[in-house]
């Protein structure tokens, strides 16, 4: 059996348990009813490229779609912290917008908890809407969280009747979080309350002790659907719960964003994993927390990659664990397992720094690993729980200990149960003997390539376990899947060894493709889905030659005329070289200086209004 590494991939979408699946382990798809992030979930992740679709990641299906060309706002990477982020242009005739439907999960309700992340750049005066629903004032009006006069955050809950604003001034070019929070049950002078980097800025009147069930749809960038009047700027997440979050639960939220986005909270900071002289542990942050009000005590291994938490005893006011690595792609690591026993001992190479707030009494836990979740494919992890075990270090380098072994596997999970969480550092799964535990990754490399009439499939192995062959699949929407081609598995292998397949029909613009691997025993195991970007025109477009000493060429028809800004980035997504160049006879040279280590890297070619991606191979 086999493990799959990809080099770029999207997620594998399957069913798991709604507890605590909301962002960082808050609440789940019947609170958390829309969540928007921009590094998930758009019709395209191409640089400078229009977006016609944003999905909704709560679980609602409550997507936002503009089908309308010159008003789909444009997906930008590395905005904030490396992160992409939507930018809606500030052009007023034809100002960004995208539309949800209505839906009576987005009202109806008695409480609010609104999460926002931007990067406004035209504050002026003027209405500079981030998210709303109603159909024009005061009418159907459920909310509306916007920037406004002398760019402060004004928000509207039922009608504009309440409006109230920040004390706090904001400014052009800089990165916020910013939260709302209102609850109809408390007093109506204390119902609405606004938070930017995690300090109470204002508590606002209220007189609503109740949303209704408004007809109306929701909006990003602009008061309602025929508003010219622009947002203007970056919009990188939008959180929505129908429900007042609790203070520990709002705490956590923010401690998420904080460390995805790199905005200071100026209170409640209680996550250090974020820090660069920890390692920069900024993904997918989630956590369990308490206070006097009540708490979080659980998050799910679907919103943390792979790893969940369970309090089981010891969680006192004002503790918390929060957790987040800092491993796009997960795989095996055959090295850096110095301190373990066994044979042929392996670990996931995604590690969490694991950051403990505690009072008084010693926090206990169960912790489990889901495979599926961690990107390690969706495979039985076997029987043998002796061979799993729980490692921990104190710093990012040396030995590890092994705290405990696993109490049982269940399918794709091992469970540690009861663990006593005494020390902030670096935990990851282990495997004794990872040849027989089902553990990470035997095949290195996947990637669909776009080129002349045709996508080519390549992937490595480096090891197979009774693998009777490979099935490669396509998608458009991620749901319905067609078969590519059929190719024999080498069933037993401890060698590398090299497959490739073509698919001579690729779909036009954006899709997906993936492995589906069985065994002689009928068992089958899915890879991650990777993107394939298919545009006729720029197939044109070549680099050569592949693999390269250092210097390489890129050619193509598009480039008459054309500026031409050329990227290289490795495979943590890092940009090593980044140039504008003028073609000469439509070919751009491109030398490295031999300055990059030898390896897999991506090319980012922008031409015009177009941006385009190769692989090139250095040695």
């Amino acid at each position: 059996m086999f493990r799959l590494l990809l080099i770029l991939a999207f997620s594998y979408c399957r069913i798991v348990s709604p507890a605590q699946s909301g962002p960082a382990g808050v609440g789940s798809s019947t609170s958390n009813v829309f969540w928007l992030k921009a590094d998930k979930g758009t019709s395209s992740s191409v640089n400078n490229t229009p977006i016609s679709a944003w999905n909704d990641q709560s679980g609602n299906g409550i997507n936002v779609t503009q089908t309308v060309t010159a008003q789909q706002p444009s997906f930008a990477t590395n905005v904030i912290n490396g992160m992409p982020a939507i930018q809606f242009d500030n052009v007023s005739t034809t100002n960004d917008k995208m539309i949800g439907p209505d839906s009576p999960i987005l009202d109806n309700t008695a409480g609010y908890s609104f999460f926002t992340v931007t990067r406004p750049q035209n504050l002026d005066g003027n209405a500079r809407v981030i998210v709303s629903k109603r159909t024009t004032v005061s009418v159907d009006q459920s909310f509306m969280l916007f920037y406004y006069s002398s760019n402060r955050l004004y928000v509207d809950i039922q009608t504009t009747d309440n409006r109230f604003n920040s004390a706090f001034t904001f400014t052009s070019g800089n990165n916020y979080i910013t939260d709302v929070i209102y609850d109809g049950t408390l007093a109506s002078g204390s119902r609405s309350r606004l938070y930017t980097g995690e300090t109470l800025d204002v508590t606002a009147s209220e007189s609503a002790t109740l949303v209704p069930d408004n007809t109306s749809p929701i909006i990003l960038g602009t008061t309602d659907a025929t508003d010219p009047r622009p947002y203007g700027g970056y919009i990188a997440e939008v959180i929505i719960y129908r429900t007042a979050l609790l203070p520990a639960q709002r705490i956590i939220v923010n401690n998420y964003l904080s460390a995805k986005y790199n905005i200071a909270l100026a209170a409640n900071d209680k996550y250090a994993g974020d820090n660069n002289g920890n390692g920069d542990y900024d993904l997918e942050v989630a956590g369990i927390g308490q206070e006097s009000t009540g708490n979080n005590n659980a998050f799910s291994t679907s919103v943390s990659g792979g790893m969940g938490l369970t309090a089981t005893s010891g969680l006192d006011n004002t503790d918390y664990v929060l957790a987040g690595h800092a491993v796009p792609v997960n795989a095996l690591q055959t090295t850096d397992v110095g301190g373990m026993t066994g044979a042929n001992n392996g670990r996931w190479q995604r590690v969490w720094y694991i950051d403990i707030t505690n009072t008084s009494t010693a926090i206990s836990a169960n912790i489990q690993f889901g495979a599926t979740d961690g990107g390690m494919g969706s495979a039985p992890l076997g029987t043998t729980a002796a061979n799993y075990v729980l490692l921990y270090r104190a710093g990012q380098t040396g030995n590890w200990t092994e705290l405990a072994t696993a109490n049982s596997v269940v399918g794709d999970r091992a469970f540690f149960n009861n663990i006593s969480l005494t020390a902030d550092g670096y935990y990851t799964l282990g495997s004794k003997n990872h040849t027989l535990s089902v553990l990470p990754v035997e095949l290195v490399d996947f990637a669909a390539t776009p080129e002349e009439n045709k996508v080519t499939l390549r992937w490595n192995t480096s090891s197979e376990k009774n693998n009777a062959g490979f099935e490669i699949e396509k998608t458009k929407d991620g749901a319905q899947f067609e078969t590519v081609a059929l190719v024999k598995g080498a069933g037993n292998s401890s060698s590398s060894l090299h497959y490739s397949s073509e698919d001579l029909q690729p779909y036009r613009g954006l899709s997906y493709y993936r492995l589906k691997q069985s065994d002689h025993s009928g068992k089958i195991t899915y890879s991650r889905l990777a993107a394939v970007y298919y545009d006729v025109e720029a197939q044109s477009l070549t680099l050569y030659p592949n693999p390269a000493e250092g210097t390489f060429y890129i050619s193509s028809r598009i480039f008459e005329d054309s500026r031409v800004t050329v990227q290289i980035i490795d495979s943590w997504g890092r940009t090593c070289f980044n140039k504008i160049f003028s073609p000469a006879k439509n070919t751009v040279v491109i030398d490295t200086e031999n300055k990059l280590p030898g390896g897999s890297y991506f090319v980012l070619i922008s031409a015009g209004e177009k941006t385009y991606m190769r692989r090139i191979i250095l040695r």
